[in-house]
């Protein structure tokens, strides 16, 4: 099976991956461009998550997450059955769940474009229920104004946010969608996203 050249490039530059919190910024951000335009030029519908520890103890983390396209899958299979055999990474094609790993995750902040928020900041209900499929449509709002930033800026950080807060099994399995919205709806009961699992629990 050919490599694809993402690999590539990621054995070429693992090392400096490993690096990456000791360059400057602007060398962070030309690495992590390349790194995107390799994933992307092999299928722009796949999506990561890189977790490099800030100390030399952990291994760092590739995951690769289908974002909700199930036609993703068979090219992260794919990714898999030809990414190189290394003891220094841990490659995974499935997305867990940050909140269960880490006590402190609902106060990380992601930053992502400029826009820097933590798990903490986000409220959640439930908006609609295919009572068939079980799956839910989330009310999302933030505790900080949002009127400024793009739409799409928004979407793809609460997707994140969410994949990372139940992992990528539990998300396709009951998140349907959601909407994000500027003002607090009037009669409705908020929740904190460290509750989100135990109300998805209780469907």
């Amino acid at each position: 099976m050919k490599t694809p050249s993402f690999w590539l490039w990621f054995m070429a530059n693992e090392k400096t991956l490993k690096k990456l919190h000791s360059l400057s910024e602007k060398k962070r951000e030309e690495l992590m461009y390349w790194f995107s335009t390799h994933l992307d030029y092999f299928n722009p519908q796949i999506g990561y998550r890189l977790m490099i520890p800030p100390n030399s103890q952990e291994l760092p983390t590739l995951a690769f997450t289908t974002n909700g396209d199930l036609e993703a899958r068979k090219h992260i299979l794919h990714l898999m059955e030809t990414a190189p055999k290394t003891k220094d990474w841990i490659i995974s094609a499935t997305i867990t769940s940050l909140a269960e790993e880490d006590p402190n995750y609902y106060e990380k902040e992601y930053c992502i474009e400029g826009v820097c928020c933590r798990p903490s900041n986000i409220k959640f209900w439930g908006e609609l229920i295919d009572l068939n499929t079980k799956q839910l449509v989330l009310g999302i709002i933030f505790n900080f104004p949002i009127k400024e930033v793009q739409p799409d800026l928004l979407h793809h950080i609460i997707s994140i946010v969410l994949i990372d807060t139940l992992g990528e099994q539990l998300y396709d399995r009951y998140i349907k969608d959601f909407i994000i919205y500027t003002q607090i709806p009037e009669d409705e009961d908020l929740f904190e996203l460290y509750e989100l699992k135990m109300y998805l629990e209780g469907l």
